[in-house]
């Protein structure tokens, strides 16, 4: 696709390899294109979203006469050359940078999940570094003229220490999304059998082409925190799904209370996180998706329940819900609002002579 913007008018052409060129055009609002298309036998409308870097889009098209959105969604294939984001493999472990202007911000794996962060200029990052030892120091590291790879150098804040440094891109795979569910323990005694919502998600999902299902338990925040700091480095579209029990004020794990506060900071160098989905009661009827939304300083919906959820109910809700978002595709919104369409308990209001209360499914953009 090649595009050409002029004020708030974009127009430009589409094809596909060996195909003729099709034309695309429209408005632009902030990062939103809203536009039509036309085909040899075929036209249509959409809208894409830009990413704050820049560098993708996504978003949706329907061709004319018909109901049903379709995903659609871009990279630039230059997008390499021109900055520091994405994920690297280093002399210090997995790094994940995320570049904005001259700015870059990001962690690395090394001593558990250090920061670094600093300023670019000519293909030169110029950063300083914290590891969770406390260590400090900076350095700086040189784009290779291909994108792919960077060399430099560093040196602790003392200058006692310091050496070579060197990284790799880490390429996406195309056509993977991940499903990431952290479960808390259910049980609080022997006499109760063991039993797990998550191990039905991953069964349910594994089946799914493309969908990598990574199913872990958390006992408080400390292991919450220990998986979130692996999620920078998945490099391609992930879903993130919290399974416990919740109150307006958040996630609760035993004695804990996860907030939105503290589950948005564990996302904040998290970018390829687009959804998150919090199974549990309650923790969408306060401030908790706002303030989560917040902290981690994304752009990804958050959804949920505003009220206590049955257990059964609450599973076909979601496995519909994820279904529509895993197989078909489909943005998060319009996923919620085709569940409140075709689950009558799935809404807010009591539905006369139905036996499940309703869950009060909700999004928040």
């Amino acid at each position: 696709m090649e595009v050409k913007v002029e004020g708030a008018k974009a127009q430009g052409t589409y094809q596909a390899p060996g195909g003729p060129p099709n034309d695309i055009r429209g408005t632009i609002d902030g990062l939103k294109w809203t536009f039509t298309y036309t085909e040899s036998s075929a036209e249509g409308e959409g809208s894409f979203t830009l990413a704050k870097d820049g560098l993708s889009f996504a978003g949706e098209w329907r061709e004319k006469g018909t109901e049903q959105w379709q995903p659609w969604a871009g990279r630039r294939p230059a997008a390499e050359a021109r900055d520091f984001s994405g994920v690297w493999q280093t002399t210090f472990g997995l790094m994940r940078l995320m570049q904005k202007d001259d700015a870059v911000t990001g962690c690395y794996s090394y001593s558990g999940q250090s920061e670094i962060s600093g300023k670019v200029k000519d293909g030169v990052l110029q950063y300083t570094y914290t590891e969770t030892t406390g260590d400090k120091g900076g350095g700086e590291f040189k784009l290779g003229e291909d994108g792919a790879t960077f060399a430099g150098t560093w040196k602790t804040t003392d200058g006692q220490q310091g050496g070579a440094s060197e990284g790799t891109r880490v390429k996406p795979i195309a056509g993977r999304t991940w499903l990431v569910v952290l479960e808390a323990h259910w049980e609080s005694s022997l006499q109760q059998p063991e039993y797990s919502y998550g191990d039905m998600l991953r069964q349910f999902f594994t089946r799914v082409p493309g969908v990598a299902v990574r199913h872990r338990y958390f006992d408080g925040k400390e292991d919450f925190a220990k998986w979130c700091a692996e999620l920078p480095y998945l490099n391609e579209p992930a879903v993130f799904y919290v399974s416990s029990h919740g109150t307006q004020a958040g996630i609760t794990v035993g004695k804990e209370v996860l907030s939105g506060e503290f589950i948005g900071s564990q996302l904040r160098h998290a970018p390829e996180v687009k959804l998150v989905h919090l199974g549990a009661c309650l923790t969408m009827s306060g401030s908790t998706p706002g303030t989560l939304r917040k902290a981690s300083g994304l752009n990804a919906p958050v959804s949920g329940f505003t009220k206590i959820a049955d257990w059964a109910g609450s599973a076909v809700i979601d496995f519909s819900y994820l279904d529509l978002v895993l197989s078909r595709k489909m943005p998060p919104a319009e996923a919620v609002r085709q569940i409140q369409k075709s689950v009558s308990f799935a809404g807010e209001n009591e539905i006369p002579g139905c036996a499940i209360k309703p869950a009060g499914l909700k999004i928040v953009e």
